[in-house]
């Protein structure tokens, strides 16, 4: 059962592709504070892409790196400054913060959050197979 955040939170990417031009695109989700780094930002790329599209699908299979950039909505509400400061104290958001919204998909310099993050976006091709 997904746990999330009161607002709706606005993510603004950049896509690098190994093979295609680089591109930008904004999105609001609901942050679940109860799923880990690699749940939460697994799903917000592939929320940007329809899976059911041969050249989405392309496309996120061939991402070397996503920069992201995160604000409040403030939808349904705004909330006050204490209580908004404490989005980015969740360990995800802290998580996020130490590596400054980058996520490296290259095998050379990726981590085990990003390989994890990887193996969710690519979980595509087995389904098709």
């Amino acid at each position: 059962m997904a746990i999330c955040w009161i607002n709706q939170i606005q993510a603004e990417a950049i896509f690098t592709y190994a093979n295609y031009d680089q591109e930008m695109a904004t999105t609001n989700f609901l942050f679940d504070v109860s799923a880990d780094e690699s749940e939460v930002i697994g799903k917000l790329i592939k929320s940007y892409f329809d899976m059911d599209n041969a050249e989405d699908r392309e496309l996120i299979s061939d991402i070397v790196k996503v920069s992201f950039c995160f604000s409040d909505t403030e939808y349904p509400q705004k909330l006050k400054k204490k209580e908004a400061e404490k989005f980015w104290t969740l360990p995800t958001m802290k998580a996020f913060l130490e590596r400054n919204g980058k996520y490296y998909f290259d095998e050379e310099q990726r981590d085990d959050v990003e390989t994890s993050i990887k193996e969710l976006l690519d979980c595509w091709k087995e389904e098709i197979v």
